[in-house]
């Protein structure tokens, strides 16, 4: 990716070569007139033989090309935290195969196709052809792999699906007192996903275009999950294995003042698991007919429906309106599971469904050359229309409680949105704009809140060196009077203010500066604050604070060398309030995070047009900070703290003007400190059979060797 120095220097080089050609066009039209002229003068003369022109601009790629990668490479080290989203989560080897293939016809038609890491369980593969300005075919497969833990054990046998079993020697009155050491087995955490998608456009007449797809993704694997027997739980396995369809369908319309598109979008999930039921590994009291086994609902399937129209017309010349609407449904209705113990279950389905409304409407007009105003109006609501109904209780599959009625929550989101701007003078804009929000809820503690936000922002050039952005805002949250929530057992404290309810005011200021200070040095600096102040609340998130300071500079050495070099510094802080009498606050707690990160790059042509060499390296360092004054001499918390060093050298040698071999080597050491889970085995905790985990830490090399193939 070309920094933003090279990309000026492009842009620059462009303006150049548009204006000798346009120079050159000038020129050659007063010849041409001349000619013209000489050729009315004198009869006879030879005319221009344009027969030899060519347009060395305006060459258009036929037939076959592209780049094939074909390679092995090697991990060192098994690790589910380095591999958690690339696929090199296991030791060994594995195979490259990336390529780019793409073909044009001279009638028209193409296609191309696209793949990338064909030798790992995060693989992608898309192709797309057709006939331009008639139709589009499309296909996509692709497979990601979210590996979640290698470092989880359990005594229970049938992980991986939904009858987890204990060995002899349990239930025990204590995890102690529990035969751990020799029952427990390894298991690794973590899913695969799946996607198939296949789609098709056309066009069959002029302005208009019919499009539909189908995606089929699956998605299988284990996750972590939790159960209790009241005051005794174990970390559990819970299966995974998702199907889900999804249906788009469209048709749109565009003309020289209207567009318009009329679409439908389907969605049915499927759970092959209806529940997960495990034995307790604790022992427990007769006369509790629930207490030997217990049993997890799992997501039901579930299926959303949605119609969506949207329209734009362009009014004036200055002047465009557009508008969406869009209608949807969302329904469940899985039947209930029966209770583990001898209170009768509910019997019969939720009949869970609810009524969406997206709405959207934007205007924008540039009233002269300098001043635009924008205003646009959102709408989403959300009914839920699920039936209320008196449900009897069982807690933790052994005790019966008191009948409760379900809260069937709606809401409905309000913002309207203004905004202008104005070219003061050359190279300076200026940025305004309001922000109003209004937000209604049903069987929440707030019924009603309302938000409003002012913000600005000035963008100006400095001598063609340096481009300069200063923005801020500043908003206000009011709500409606607090209420304790309705059917909650036991209440919450009445002092209590939920943050996402809570009234607050929020300041945030923002600057950037890019600046060339050589022909061949670019440099960013950017400053980030953001503070949250919940003024009304005595129990709860009382306050935020975010800084965030950032700067980049990249430096073309050479013709044949550039390096450019990042840093950023973090800190966010937060401070909150309780009570444990549920009464008036008595103790507080504080949060503090730091991250910091700086990285450094190199790029250099060691043999001009035969090979090229580089290197990228980063450092991260974050640490947390969680104290808690309770008014007595409590020990603080231990401190979080990570460390990420990844240092990457890659080189691309030329054999042939169509070959080169591409070698790369990458270097990543983790190393993370965590107290709530450094040292806690499955057994540490008396009445908590743990998974064991321990917090990540790992030193992986990557090794690559690949040979490409440019046609």
């Amino acid at each position: 990716m070309k920094t933003k120095f090279e990309r000026r220097l492009m842009r620059k080089a462009r303006y150049a070569v548009t204006k000798t050609s346009n120079q050159l066009f000038l020129l050659s039209v007063l010849s041409a007139l001349s000619a013209s002229a000489a050729a009315a003068d004198g009869a006879g003369q030879a005319s221009v033989d344009t027969s030899q022109w060519k347009c060395e601009s305006c060459k258009f790629e036929q037939g076959l090309s592209g780049t094939l990668d074909l390679g092995v490479g090697e991990v060192s080290q098994k690790s589910s935290k380095f591999g958690e989203y690339n696929g090199l989560d296991k030791k060994g080897g594995f195979v490259i195969g990336d390529g780019a293939v793409r073909s044009r016809g001279e009638d028209g038609a193409y296609w191309n196709l696209n793949a990338s890491n064909l030798g790992l369980h995060t693989r992608f593969l898309d192709a797309e052809g057709g006939r331009q300005g008639s139709y589009k075919l499309l296909f996509k497969y692709d497979e990601v792999l979210h590996s979640l833990s290698d470092s989880a054990q359990t005594p229970f046998a049938g992980t991986g699906g939904t009858f987890l079993t204990l060995p002899a020697g349990f239930p025990a009155a204590t995890t102690a007192a529990m035969p751990l050491p020799g029952t427990l087995q390894q298991v690794d955490l973590g899913t695969q996903r799946t996607r198939l998608g296949v789609g098709a456009s056309w066009t069959p007449v002029r302005d208009w275009e019919y499009g539909v797809s189908f995606r089929r993704e699956a998605r299988e694997g284990t996750k972590r999950i939790a159960g209790a027997f009241f005051v005794n739980s174990a970390q559990l396995v819970e299966p995974v294995d998702f199907l889900t369809h999804q249906l788009d369908a469209s048709a749109s319309y565009t003309g020289a003042k209207w567009q318009a598109k009329l679409a439908y979008y389907g969605s049915t999930l499927r759970n092959s698991n209806d529940s997960l039921n495990w034995q307790n590994p604790f022992s427990f009291l007769p006369g509790f007919p629930g207490a030997g086994s217990g049993q997890l609902a799992l997501p039901p399937d579930n299926q959303f429906h949605q119609v969506l129209a949207s329209a734009g017309y362009q009014l004036s010349e200055r002047t465009r309106a557009s508008a969406d609407i869009a209608v949807g449904r969302m329904t469940q209705n899985d039947s209930f599971l029966p209770f583990a113990t001898a209170v009768p279950g509910p019997g019969g389905s939720l009949n869970g469904r609810a009524a969406t409304l997206d709405a959207n409407l934007k205007l924008s007009s540039a009233l002269t050359d300098r001043l635009r105003l924008n205003a646009a109006y959102i709408y989403n609501d959300r009914d839920n229309q699920t039936p209320q109904a008196l449900y009897s209780m069982v807690s933790t599959d052994m005790f019966a409680g008191a009948p409760r009625t379900n809260l069937p929550y709606s809401f409905t989101l309000e913002k309207l949105k203004l905004s202008a701007d104005y070219k003061a003078w050359s190279g300076t804009k200026l940025f305004v704009g309001v922000d109003s929000e209004t937000r209604k809820r049903t069987f929440q503690e707030v019924d009603r809140s309302h938000e409003d936000t002012v913000w600005g922002k000035i963008t100006s050039r400095v001598l063609d060196k340096a481009d300069l952005s200063l923005k801020f805002a500043h908003g206000e949250r009011r709500n409606s009077a607090y209420q304790v929530a309705p059917g909650i057992a036991p209440p919450e404290n009445p002092l209590l203010r939920k943050y996402n309810m809570a009234s607050r005011t929020r300041e945030t200021v923002a600057v950037r500066a890019d600046i060339s200070i050589a022909e061949n040095v670019n440099l960013g600096l950017g400053l980030d604050t953001s503070n949250d102040d919940y003024l009304d609340s005595a129990i709860g998130l009382l306050s935020g604070r975010e800084f965030n300071l950032n700067g980049d500079l990249s430096v073309i050495l050479t013709q044949d060398t550039s390096l450019h070099f990042f840093a950023n510094h973090q800190e966010i802080k937060s401070r909150q309030a309780g009570s444990q009498t549920f009464s008036i606050p008595d103790w507080s707690g504080e949060n503090k995070d730091r991250i910091d990160f700086f990285g450094i790059g190199l790029k250099h042509a060691a043999i001009k047009d035969k090979l090229d060499i580089g290197a990228d390296y980063g450092s991260s360092r974050s640490k947390g900070e969680i104290s808690v004054n309770t008014g007595a001499l409590n020990p603080a918390f231990p401190n979080l703290s990570t460390t990420l060093d990844s240092l990457k050298l890659y080189a691309s040698y030329r054999l042939k003007d169509n070959v080169s071999l591409q070698a790369s080597y990458w270097y990543e050491r983790y190393d993370s400190k965590n107290w709530m889970l450094d040292g806690v085995a499955p057994g540490t905790i008396p009445n908590v059979l743990a998974l064991g985990e321990q917090a990540p830490r790992y030193s992986v090399n990557v090794f690559r060797l690949a040979l490409r193939y440019k046609f």
